[in-house]
């Protein structure tokens, strides 16, 4: 028996098999849902996709992540090696499995992304378990890349026993190596470069036995602040034993029989015994995938972005340590490897691709640093970053309690705030200390988001309690000191200033104002002293055709003296930024 179709001109059935097929795909692109692809799933690639589910729950959702992981503490890394942390799960905000099935989006881990097709609105994928390659389209795409750490391309620098920390793979790996039976020898860790997170894992070296050297290209270590608060970390690194070398850059990795490292050169042929190198320079954005692509960078080398967070090519955005960000400060645009921008950027990556509108106007730059039991911490414009972007920029050093000094556990903060001596304006503020340093950190970034005049500090109603704070917060004192500034009643001498000049001149009166027991102690070269107690009765001993410096030990007996010989008609006293804490610069 024959069946209908069978007895059909062969032409005329291929011919209708050809429109139905066309028909069927015309259909099945009407009623496909759109697509928003992730290529990167740690912090602002999750935070885009959770954006993006929230506004949109129709749309299909798809993360590509190299690692393993997603969506885990990054910052949290060197307390894992430490042992602060025991368990490293407990840095895994989300499982990929948990993160699917809450958000409903498609997770794909252990998924590397190769290239990005954006004519045929595309990306290629390699699954790195089984080696297989495939394509996927999208509707709009998301580059979350983030970034990698840097290392000198030298010889070695592949060794078994050399370190970068970005991934729980990293993390894992360092960890193993550092908790191995310890030798009877002392061990030894080179860290080159003075960035954040190879400061951060001194504790993790020293808790293993490890004595630590410091390699740094520059002057200072933590180049993002300015000196004046950096050499109170430097000095306390150096009383713990910690060697840095600055001025100094690594040009070769010596490998024993072993293929381990073993030795360190340096420029300046210094020679370095190494059980362990960690590089810590900092990192780099990850564009690969974007220059291939015809994606623009900015000068700073990462992604250029608008307010949108969109590339230069349509339906294709970017978010995170791949991408720039725009200083709300300098107006400058650059990368950086803060999780709070991340997440920002992410956010709003997210929101735009599924059809928002909000806009990232930048940041605020802010971050804190832990070393040891030190906190450093920066919001806003160094002093040197203000000069070299053209404002006539002073600063202010500022040694205060955390909380008020008869509770106890109150702890010296020492603050440097930078503002512009034309307008009155904040432009930063910076802190190092063991206590309190975030607290005034966030509220200083806060007063910067509001444009507040440096005077206006001490007009902010702040909580006080004393075991937080104080009556009178140190925010409140800077403000009072702007005040001061700009009635014309106090004027500064900086330390670095005095620290060029030849004190044994005849020009210029140094005047310590503290007790014969502190200026015994210790005390600035070629100084007088009359305790602030003792000033009026014998201020004849100066002269008042000269210049006088005064400073005390932290700056309050200083400002009092200041205001006796003003009065006394002195015409040209000034202040010792910061007094003798600011001298030695010591936590």
């Amino acid at each position: 028996m024959q069946y209908g179709c069978t007895e059909r001109n062969s032409s005329v059935f291929e011919e209708d098999k050809v429109l139905k097929n066309i028909k069927r795909c015309i259909r099945n692109k009407m009623n496909r849902r759109k697509r928003i692809i992730i290529i990167g799933g740690i912090t602002a690639g999750t935070a885009a996709a959770v954006k993006a589910r929230r506004s949109d729950d129709e749309s299909e959702i798809v993360i590509y992540e190299k690692d393993s992981h997603i969506s885990y503490g990054v910052c949290g890394l060197p307390y894992f090696i430490s042992g602060k942390i025991k368990n490293i799960d407990k840095l895994l905000i989300n499982t990929s499995g948990l993160f699917s099935r809450r958000f409903n989006i498609d997770v794909k881990t252990c998924n590397e992304v190769l290239k990005i097709l954006p004519s045929e609105k595309k990306v290629q994928v390699r699954d790195m378990e089984s080696g297989k390659k495939f394509e996927n389209s999208y509707d709009r795409l998301i580059v979350a890349t983030g970034s990698d750490p840097i290392k000198i391309p030298i010889d070695g620098h592949d060794a078994e026993n050399v370190f970068t920390l970005k991934s729980i793979k990293d993390a894992l790996r360092l960890k193993e190596f550092i908790s191995k039976e310890k030798n009877e020898k002392k061990k030894s860790a080179v860290i080159i470069g003075g960035g954040f997170i190879g400061l951060e894992l001194i504790e993790a070296f020293i808790e293993y036995g490890y004595r630590v050297t410091i390699i740094e290209k520059m002057g200072q270590i933590l180049s993002a602040f300015d000196r004046e608060i950096i050499e109170y970390l430097e000095n306390y690194l150096k009383t713990l034993g910690i060697d840095i070398l600055k001025h100094e850059e690594v040009t070769g990795l010596i490998r024993g029989e072993d293929g381990m490292v073993n030795t360190v050169q340096t420029k300046g042929e210094k020679i370095i015994e190494a059980d362990l190198v960690f590089f810590g320079i900092g990192v780099r954005a990850q564009t690969g995938l974007a220059v291939d692509s015809g994606i623009k960078l900015g000068d700073s080398g990462a992604i250029a972005v608008d307010g949108y967070m969109r590339t230069n090519i349509e339906d294709i955005f970017a978010a995170g340590g791949c991408c720039e960000c725009r200083n709300k400060i300098s107006e400058n645009y650059s990368p950086y490897n803060l999780a709070s921008i991340a997440n920002r950027q992410g956010r709003a990556a997210g929101y735009n691709a599924a059809g928002g509108g909000y806009v990232f106007s930048g940041s605020i730059i802010t971050s804190i640093i832990k070393v040891l039991d030190i906190a450093i911490g920066k919001t806003g414009l160094g002093f040197r970053e203000a000069l070299e972007l053209g404002y006539d920029a002073g600063q202010i050093e500022l040694h205060y309690s955390s909380h008020i000094e008869y509770y106890p556990g109150a702890q010296l903060m020492h603050c440097l705030t930078v503002y512009d001596k034309k307008t009155g304006k904040l432009l930063g503020m910076q802190a190092i200390g063991r206590d309190g340093i975030d607290k005034r950190i966030d509220i200083a970034s806060a007063t910067l988001k509001s444009g507040m005049d440096l005077e206006e500090l001490g007009e902010l109603d702040l909580s006080y309690q004393p075991a937080y704070g104080t009556a009178r917060d140190a925010l409140n004192i800077l403000g009072m000191i702007g005040e001061n500034i700009k009635k014309g009643e106090v004027g500064f001498m900086d330390i670095h200033i005095l620290r060029r000049m030849d004190l044994t001149g005849n020009n210029m009166t140094l005047l310590d104002v503290r007790t014969e027991k502190e200026f015994k102690s210790g005390h600035i070269e070629g100084a007088v002293n009359i305790s602030i107690d003792r000033l009026r009765k014998n201020i004849d001993r100066l002269e008042k055709d000269k210049k006088v410096i005064i400073y005390c030990r932290s700056g309050y007996r200083a400002y009092l003296g200041l205001r006796i010989l003003t009065n006394a008609g002195f015409t040209d006293v000034r202040l010792l930024n910061g007094s003798y804490l600011s001298w030695i610069r010591e936590l």
